[in-house]
């Protein structure tokens, strides 16, 4: 190699250097921020001036946390078209000692999102919400689905977002069976037309996702202080920290998944994906073919969302 290529060498390798540098102290000065639950719990970011829906979501969330840190979607909902976000508290942990903490920032997190919370059985949530338990003692399993049913037919849902059915984690896994069972139960008694069912990820990859969802810095901010709000959860594991790298990569993985293969990379730096389909009655209903990418700044209802699949 002669010299001059040498001198190129260091050189790019000093920038790229110094750029990944810059990322580690981001990651590092994230440490330094306080985390929750925060006495009073803060007060949540409110909903744009025009917002005037009357649409309701429910978030299914296997765990405290799981609300905040793949919820983004309900949240700018929220935000953008004023729906009405409730979060159901499926369980609380399977550390029965560890329930009243869990609770208590769980309860804080909502209010620094503007969710409201149902804890179904309260103060315990269900037990083992998983696929084993409903296979090995399919009458516990089916008390638990009467009980979400009857929830879902007070709330009467426009959208009910849960995990995707390969979500990895046992209660992820079963609280997507719990969901589906419960809500095609609602359905069908209820008479109700197809309602969105908007399955999101967190420990695997959806693998065919065909909802891109870009966010900007200030809702991804947002959405932080209410992930912190779990505060003894990210201390035992500190999603939060890496939580804006994962938000990165799914540009990078949507930009072709949602828009196509050899598609263009999305302009913005932050999306969440997720996995959009009906439910009628009990069966699940395919969308229209294609995938939907939403612009950060664009403002988006639940009825322009369900007009991109139906």
């Amino acid at each position: 190699m002669s010299s001059s290529s040498q001198e190129i060498w260091k050189e790019h390798y000093e920038k790229w250097l110094h750029y990944l540098n810059n990322v580690t102290r981001a990651v590092a000065a994230g440490k330094a921020i306080p985390l929750g639950p925060s006495t009073p719990p803060p007060a949540p970011p409110a909903a744009a001036t025009h917002a005037s829906s009357q649409a309701k979501i429910i978030y299914c969330a296997p765990h405290p946390d799981d609300e905040a840190i793949s919820g983004v979607l309900a949240l700018r909902l929220r935000l953008d078209s004023g729906a009405q976000v409730t979060n159901i508290a499926i369980t609380l942990g399977s550390d029965k000692s560890q329930r009243p903490r869990r609770l208590r920032e769980l309860e804080s997190a909502c209010q620094a999102l503007g969710f409201n919370l149902i804890v179904p059985q309260r103060p315990q949530g269900f037990e083992q919400v998983t696929e084993a338990n409903r296979n090995q003692h399919p009458d516990e399993w089916a008390a638990k689905v009467e009980v979400l049913r009857e929830i879902f037919d007070r709330e009467m849902p426009d959208v009910v977002m849960a995990p995707h059915a390969q979500d990895f984690n046992t209660a992820h896994v079963g609280t997507h069976l719990l969901v589906v069972e419960a809500l095609g139960a609602h359905l069908e008694q209820s008479g109700r037309g197809p309602v969105l069912f908007v399955q999101a990820e967190f420990w695997h990859q959806i693998e065919r996702p065909n909802l891109m969802v870009g966010l900007t810095p200030e809702l991804v901010a947002a959405q932080l202080v209410g992930i912190c709000e779990h505060g003894d959860e990210m201390r035992r594991n500190p999603y939060h920290l890496l939580h804006p790298c994962r938000l990165m990569d799914n540009v990078r993985r949507g930009s072709e998944v949602v828009g196509g293969q050899g598609a263009a990379a999305q302009p913005f730096t932050f999306a969440e994906l997720y996995h959009v389909v009906f439910m009628k009655g009990r069966e699940i209903v395919p969308p229209r073919p294609g995938g939907c990418i939403i612009s950060p700044t664009q403002k988006i209802d639940v009825a322009w969302l369900k007009s991109q699949f139906a």
